[in-house]
């Protein structure tokens, strides 16, 4: 194994050591060695990768959002913000990283999955062309996804991604 793919794999395994613990207890009663032996890495490791437990957490976003922003920049055309494929792709997605994305949410970490959506949408979306009308419209557009996004995920995903896409499209008609 490389020392990048187990670099991520240790990283992964305190992303998931974490998730566990934070079933039982709060992020601030965590340890490091508690979090250590739970995940099977060294202190070392830990103390390799990251500063916090937040940090933990900030990171594995990021990368999420960047297998995110590649997987994206495939597609032949971007489409709109707010067409249908996009907003699928993005529940579908995330859909998959709940768990993890429920845990930044209960830890009160929730604002870094609000920025990463802010930053990609803006990123994507946004030139200063546009005005200042369309970067407030951007904006009102990703707090509304993740405001969705988080009610959706917490009340156990009741309706199915396409019916969720369905009610934003409706909001924005």
């Amino acid at each position: 194994m490389s020392t990048k793919n187990s670099n991520f794999f240790s990283r992964d395994c305190m992303v998931q050591a974490l998730i566990q613990l934070l079933k039982t207890k709060s992020l601030s009663n965590i340890t490091i060695t508690e979090l250590t032996e739970r995940a099977g890495v060294s202190r070392m490791t830990y103390y390799r990768n990251y500063h916090s437990l937040d940090e933990i957490f900030s990171s594995y976003l990021k990368d999420l959002v960047e297998s995110y922003r590649q997987d994206v920049a495939t597609w032949p055309d971007k489409g709109n913000y707010n067409d249908s494929r996009n907003m699928l792709h993005c529940y579908e997605y995330f859909n998959h990283y709940k768990e993890f994305i429920a845990c930044l949410v209960q830890t009160g970490l929730g604002h870094l999955l609000l920025q990463a959506l802010d930053s990609y949408i803006l990123d994507t979306y946004y030139t200063e062309d546009k005005g200042r009308d369309f970067y407030y419209t951007l904006r009102a557009f990703s707090g509304s996804l993740y405001n969705i996004y988080v009610t959706w995920i917490l009340e156990d995903s009741k309706e199915s991604a396409e019916e969720i896409v369905s009610i934003i499209r409706k909001i924005y008609s």
